[in-house]
């Protein structure tokens, strides 16, 4: 039963970040975060399907957590990793809101949604995610240094395939992102936190005997 309810948290944190990705920032060409970003700015810049690219970047990346990471990290990547292409694929691209600074932040809120969701069962969608966990075990780069790297990639294909103004909105959604996802992870801990006193309250402190 617990295995059951990990694999549907993990399949509704891959379908918030999809419907941040389809409903939200691509339907307005904002490509900030996520293989499913660098799929879009691929099929845009060379017209190559952004589903292949998403699949082949996922499936390399799962190769490389077989053998590069520990088996446990390989055992909560996989569904995520092949759910998302296929999802992504299913959702079709529709956008609910024109206005493009409301878009922005709401994208940038459901995909740090989709991560939260998946970082709370300790599991994965792949792709960009995987890169900082190999530089931080074999060359000892932090995690958080390895995530800006590859979103540095992201904005740099922004500038390559659009502008510098598109590149800038894509750094802005990486940092809402971020900073939601900072929220969202206080709110887990003051829960946490909540969930201990209410055990302390129950199960009282047991004292020592005085001689």
């Amino acid at each position: 039963m617990i295995h059951i309810k990990k694999q549907l948290a993990i399949l509704l944190g891959v379908l918030w970040i999809c419907i941040a990705l389809n409903f939200f920032l691509l339907p307005h060409s904002i490509a900030s975060a996520g293989v499913g970003s660098i799929g879009y700015l691929i099929e845009t810049g060379w017209e190559i399907n952004r589903h292949a690219t998403v699949w082949s970047i996922n499936l390399i990346m799962l190769t490389m957590t077989y053998f590069l990471l520990e088996r446990s990290v390989f055992v909560n990547t996989l569904v995520g990793s092949l759910s998302f292409p296929v999802m992504l694929a299913l959702l079709p691209e529709w956008m609910p809101i024109r206005l493009y600074g409301a878009s922005l932040v709401l994208g940038s809120f459901f995909f740090s949604l989709g991560i939260y969701s998946l970082y709370r069962v300790g599991a994965s969608n792949g792709g960009v995610t995987i890169p900082p966990l190999i530089l931080e075990k074999y060359y000892g780069i932090r995690k958080a240094n390895g995530v800006l790297l590859t979103n540095a990639i992201i904005v740099l294909l922004n500038i390559w395939i659009f502008s510098w103004q598109e590149a800038l909105i894509s750094a802005l959604s990486i940092y809402l992102i971020a900073f939601f996802m900072r929220y969202l992870l206080r709110i887990e801990q003051k829960r946490q936190a909540k969930r201990v006193q209410k055990v302390d309250k129950i199960i009282p402190k047991k004292t020592l005997p005085v001689d």
